[in-house]
């Protein structure tokens, strides 16, 4: 779906292209609100014409305009109100709903129609205003034949009879719309909404790309770790038993030889016992992440720990002393003595290795730094994968076996360098409070 550039992290390319999905399809959704608009409103025109043709036909027959209205069904629901202007712009003649005084202002900047009126729609849509001046319009037509049918066919001005003219200067006609009002106010509420859901599904199909990439990627990375877990289980169960075999007869040599050749059975000693360091760390990598729960106190745990590979405590004294986690004693031992013996090894001087316990969240930050050497750019990615290491001595599993046991507790482990110089290792950890038990 999407193909990760080496200049664009996925999680920015995903967000922009649902941001064009987003835009592609607000612009398809405007385009059909658009048309179906533009269709209530091709409506409304055709209303008003089939009730302006009805109206100027019913008022030649009644000589009373309101009788005449009254009479027809569809012009006594449509049409709000109507009134006859005189010179000095109030109402000759009205009906209905109409100003009581004509303000000839609304006329300004407003077009004229080739059928001689001025057509004014109010802003919501509710209704159309027709204005007309009534010295303008054509003579009356000669008499109608008994064939014709009163009110149909186009309107014409020749059916306003001469007497309705007399003194009256603009003829004023309310006529209402409904359904078009309906249309404009559900559009316009439709369209916010419909975008706001596009937006809401667009980046929930992101989130859901992400996540199942993520699940694809941890499925893998732990098919891998199956195969080298099955690997460097034989290999170590394999090695042990020489190793053993090794230790025994280097200790044979050391009674048989006692003043010859001990520098060298030295030499072979710490190579055993470095490989046994080594199997042991792979064993520990191995084994169930979990372990026994219980709850400890993150503070004791790390003070502890730093005293005995650092010498001292080397937490800030402002470091939160009650900060309490659900986790499994050895292996939180493990994931503190990992992270410092790194520190120790990373060529920075010992007393300026620190570390800090915040609360933030619900959760236990603890950072751990140092002065060292700092870790190279390209291998921040990496340093947390199993048997990766930069050090010409190092396994490359401490902090990997560190990822482990902190992700089996749902928390999260972060390394980076610091602009000051060394290394920043941060852990987040849930914080463990009596509403857990």
């Amino acid at each position: 779906m999407f193909k990760r550039s080496s200049s664009i992290p996925l999680r920015t390319a995903s967000g922009i292209v649902a941001l064009l999905c987003w835009l592609f399809c607000s612009a398809l959704i405007g385009f059909v609100i658009g048309g179906m608009r533009d269709r209530a409103r091709l409506i409304r025109d055709n209303d008003n014409e089939q009730i302006l043709s009805a109206l100027f036909a019913s008022f030649r027959d009644y000589a009373d305009l309101g009788a005449a209205v009254e009479s027809n069904p569809v012009l006594k629901e449509r049409v709000a109100g109507f009134a006859l202007y005189g010179t000095d712009l109030t109402p000759v003649y009205h009906w209905g709903k109409v100003p009581l005084v004509f303000d000839e202002r609304i006329l300004d900047n407003q077009q004229r129609s080739r059928f001689g009126r001025y057509t004014i729609p109010d802003k919501k849509g509710h209704r159309v205003t027709f204005i007309l001046y009534v010295n303008r319009m054509l003579p009356p037509p000669p008499p109608r034949r008994d064939a014709e049918t009163p009110g149909t066919g186009q309107y014409r001005m020749q059916d306003f009879s001469l007497h309705h003219r007399s003194g009256s200067r603009y003829l004023y006609i309310d006529i209402m719309h409904p359904a078009y009002w309906r249309v404009q106010t559900f559009t316009t509420i439709l369209f916010p909404l419909c975008c706001l859901a596009i937006l809401g599904l667009v980046f929930y199909i992101r989130h859901l790309y992400l996540r199942n990439r993520e699940y694809r990627n941890r499925i893998e990375a732990q098919k891998n770790l199956v195969v080298l877990g099955t690997a460097a289980s034989t290999l170590a169960h394999e090695i042990k038993n020489p190793l053993l075999s090794i230790r025994l007869q280097t200790g044979i040599l050391r009674k048989l030889f006692p003043d010859k050749g001990q520098e060298e059975v030295a030499i072979i000693d710490e190579e055993v016992e470095r490989l046994s360091a080594l199997i042991y760390r792979v064993n520990d990598y191995l084994r169930e992440a979990q372990g026994n729960q219980i709850p400890l106190n993150s503070y004791d745990i790390l003070a502890e720990t730093s005293q005995r590979l650092c010498g001292r405590n080397i937490l800030h004294d402002e470091a939160l002393q009650t900060g309490m986690i659900h986790m499994d004693p050895h292996r939180a031992r493990s994931v503190f003595e990992n992270i410092l013996r790194n520190a120790l090894e990373s060529g920075g001087p010992p007393e300026a290795i620190s570390a800090s316990i915040t609360r933030n969240n619900g959760a236990l930050v603890i950072r751990i730094s140092d002065r060292g050497r700092g870790i190279r750019e390209e291998d921040l990615k990496r340093v947390l994968d199993p048997f990766f290491t930069s050090k010409s001595t190092g396994t490359g599993i401490g902090l990997s076996i560190s990822k482990r046991f902190v992700e089996a507790v749902q928390g999260t482990i972060t390394v980076e360098n610091q602009e000051a110089g060394g290394t920043l290792v941060t852990i987040t950890l849930p914080e463990y409070t009596t509403f857990h038990g």
